[in-house]
């Protein structure tokens, strides 16, 4: 399997409009101070130009600022429910505070928990991972507008108990809720309320 690395947003092509923003801005303010912005069509389209560039460069740090829970859990599940902070910084090409933040992140979720009896390992377990198709049945939810029934899973491939089981799983640890429009006593179902 390749290297991954989590795109985070270049930075600099917000910075770049916000100059160019500001260029425009320059001339009315040298020229008619602060009162050439209220007159000025140039101005205008600099002001616009300006806030438009702020908008990209927040857009792209608070992107930054996300962890990357869907992508450990992916890595999760391709392991075997088993993984150390050094394997999620390699896969994922992150620094290793941010690959620990995000597990403490999915263990407050109670998605993952650390083994204490391996500490300095710092190995992490997602043992719902080591059983039940969790990630799988998130993406087939999203697939299905949010709405996942017991069937759905049974009709990929799950046995009826492992569906059972993950249905549980999701309701338990707050990633999905009871369907409150599901009517038929002969097949449960939840809404996904991951993002």
């Amino acid at each position: 399997m390749g290297r991954k690395t989590i795109v985070t947003g270049d930075r600099s092509g917000g910075f770049v409009v916000v100059v160019v923003g500001l260029a425009l801005l320059a001339p009315s303010v040298i020229h008619s101070g602060l009162n050439g912005l209220a007159t000025g069509g140039m101005a205008l389209a600099g002001m616009i130009v300006t806030g438009v560039g702020l908008v990209e460069v927040f857009k792209t740090v608070s992107a930054s600022r996300q962890l990357p829970k869907k992508e450990v859990m992916r890595l999760a599940e391709e392991r075997g429910g088993l993984l150390t902070v050094s394997e999620i910084t390699t896969a994922l090409d992150i620094d290793p505070d941010r690959a620990k933040k995000t597990l403490q992140a999915l263990s407050k979720d109670g998605i993952a928990a650390q083994r204490w009896e391996e500490f300095r390992k710092n190995l992490w377990e997602f043992p719902d991972y080591l059983k039940l198709p969790i990630l799988e049945s998130i993406e087939l939810a999203k697939a299905r507008g949010g709405r996942l029934s017991l069937q759905d899973l049974v009709a990929s491939g799950h046995s009826a108990e492992t569906a059972r089981q993950t249905l549980d799983a999701l309701n338990n640890k707050g990633l999905a809720q009871e369907d409150p429009a599901n009517t038929s006593a002969s097949d449960r179902a939840i809404i996904v309320t991951t993002q």
